[in-house]
């Protein structure tokens, strides 16, 4: 079968060279989920990295760790350009797949602990910041996350003035660990397409991370995507899961919704428990396999890649 071309939402794999010292991204490592060689075996065209910065750095020593994490993202690219290409914007976007074997990454932040204000949001757009997750599951200084729902909390005014520069700078803005309060304050005031970049259906598994019908709704209606997550607490609230319990989100969420609005976000590297089927990169044609089946190849398309090619593509600045 002639391979898919796939892209991925969300992976936490900056963590993991950060911290694991036997890990090499540009070699097949047995450890972790994902590496160049098993990107391009799992026909990935577009590979999101985002940069997660754990809990004993925050807040001072956030913006410090976040940079050097940006430095290590770039020197990946750097030191293998013939096999990788940072994404910008909306030209390199359409790019992608002109070159099979190699893989485009967009720089993502998880979390917005490292922005002070619009400037620094700034300093972040110039290294090639493109996308956020606004919290993790902790309150920082733009929001509430998922962990503190129960102050009511919501966006900041300068979370407003983030999310407001975000717009005009073409970086998207992910929904993904939002408190509800949260969620629906950036709704009212984001102009772009919604991303929830790693989250899946609350109707199918009451998770907290996963998305009520009326926040599905939200993005639809935006314009925006669901990038499908494949941690087993997410998909059905345990540890065991199965590529059924992936296809189950999906289904779901094409049934209310239609086909152009879900897309992949499996938190690679940030998750102990994948579907047995999907236990790493190379396993996405496994899936797209599958999609064929249900859904015949364009539809499976879509959701493997193109909705979040075209989704991106409404966001991204003009180089």
């Amino acid at each position: 079968m002639e391979a898919i071309f796939t892209a991925d939402g969300h992976c936490d794999t900056m963590l993991r060279i950060m911290n694991d010292p036997e890990y090499d991204f540009f070699s097949e490592n047995k450890n972790g989920h994902l590496d160049l060689p098993r990107l391009q075996k799992g026909g990935v065209g577009l590979q999101v990295m985002a940069l997660f910065v754990e809990s004993k750095f925050k807040p001072f020593q956030a913006l410090p760790r976040t940079l050097e994490m940006a430095g290590a993202f770039h020197g990946l690219i750097d030191s293998n350009r013939e096999n990788l290409s940072l994404i910008t914007s909306r030209e390199e976007l359409n790019n992608l797949g002109k070159n099979p074997g190699k893989t485009g990454l967009l720089l993502a932040l998880e979390g917005g602990e490292a922005l002070c204000s619009t400037l620094s949001l700034y300093s972040f757009f110039k290294l090639g910041l493109r996308l956020v997750t606004l919290t993790w599951n902790q309150r920082n200084q733009l929001a509430d996350g998922v962990g503190e729902t129960c102050t009511g909390g919501g966006l900041t005014r300068l979370g407003r003035e983030i999310v407001g520069e975000m717009n005009r700078l073409g970086i998207g803005v992910d929904v993904s660990h939002l408190s509800e309060k949260s969620f629906w304050d950036v709704a009212q005031v984001c102009e772009k397409p919604l991303i929830a970049s790693h989250s899946n259906a609350f109707s199918v598994c009451n998770h907290p991370r996963n998305l009520k019908d009326e926040q599905i709704t939200a993005i639809v209606e935006s314009g925006g995507i669901i990038g499908i997550n494949f941690s087993s607490y997410f998909l059905n609230g345990t540890k065991g899961s199965s590529i059924e319990d992936v296809l189950n989100h999906i289904d779901y969420i094409i049934e209310g919704w239609g086909f152009d609005f879900v897309g992949m976000g499996s938190d690679f590297d940030g998750i102990g428990f994948t579907p047995v089927e999907l236990k790493d990169v190379t396993r996405f044609p496994v899936l797209a396999r599958e999609l064929i089946t249900r859904y015949g190849k364009s539809n499976a398309e879509k959701i493997m890649g193109a909705n979040w090619l075209m989704v991106l593509d409404k966001i991204l600045p003009s180089s």
